[in-house]
C-alpha cells in the first residue's frame, strides 16, 4: 500500500517574511510546512513524534545559531536526523559549506535565492516518508513513554 502523504518540511527561520515566502513557495508546490522561528523550537519538533522529511534553516537566528542547531541534531537518533538545507544570507557561505557537510547539512543556498534552485534541493533530499513510516513507530515504541510530557498540540 502506497502512501501519499505529503512531505513536511521544517522552516527555522526568524525573518517572518522570509518563512512566509519559503512556506508560500513550498506548500504551492504541495509539501507540508512546519515553522520554526528560532532553533530552540526547531529541534523540539525534530524530538517530537512530528514527520519532518526535511529541514530548511538559516544560520543566523536568535539564541542558538544554525551551526548550534544541526550539532544537537547530529547527537539525536538517526530517525530524528531528516536532512538539512542552509538557507542563509552569510557572506562567508563558501568558506563555511565544509563545516556545514561535516555537521550534516545536504546543501547550502545563499539569500537571496534562486526558488528553482530551492525546490530542487527539496525535491532531491526531502527524505522518502513511506520508507520510514513502518520503521518509526516500532523504534518510537521501542524508546518507552516515560517523559509525561505530550508532543502534541491542540
Amino acid at each position: 500500500m502506497e502512501s501519499t502523504q505529503k512531505q513536511n518540511i521544517l522552516v527555522v527561520e526568524d525573518n517572518e517574511n522570509t518563512s512566509r515566502l519559503i512556506e508560500t513557495i513550498l506548500r504551492s508546490n504541495g509539501y507540508e510546512v512546519t515553522l520554526a522561528p528560532d532553533a530552540e523550537e526547531g529541534l523540539r519538533i525534530l524530538e517530537s513524534d512530528a514527520a519532518v522529511d526535511l529541514v530548511l534553516l538559516d544560520l543566523f537566528l536568535p539564541g542558538a545559531d544554525g551551526i548550534q542547531f544541526l550539532r544537537h541534531r547530529a547527537e539525536m537518533e538517526p530517525d530524528r536526523q531528516p536532512p538539512v538545507i542552509v538557507v542563509s544570507a552569510t557572506e562567508d557561505m563558501d568558506t563555511l559549506r565544509p563545516q556545514l557537510r561535516e555537521l550534516g547539512a545536504r546543501m547550502a543556498l545563499r539569500k537571496p535565492f534562486d526558488v528553482q534552485e530551492l525546490l530542487n534541493g527539496v525535491k532531491e533530499h526531502a527524505t522518502k516518508r513511506s520508507a520510514r513510516v513502518a520503521a518509526a513507530p516500532a523504534a518510537r515504541a521501542s524508546r518507552g513513554k516515560t517523559k509525561g510530557k505530550s508532543a502534541t498540540k491542540g
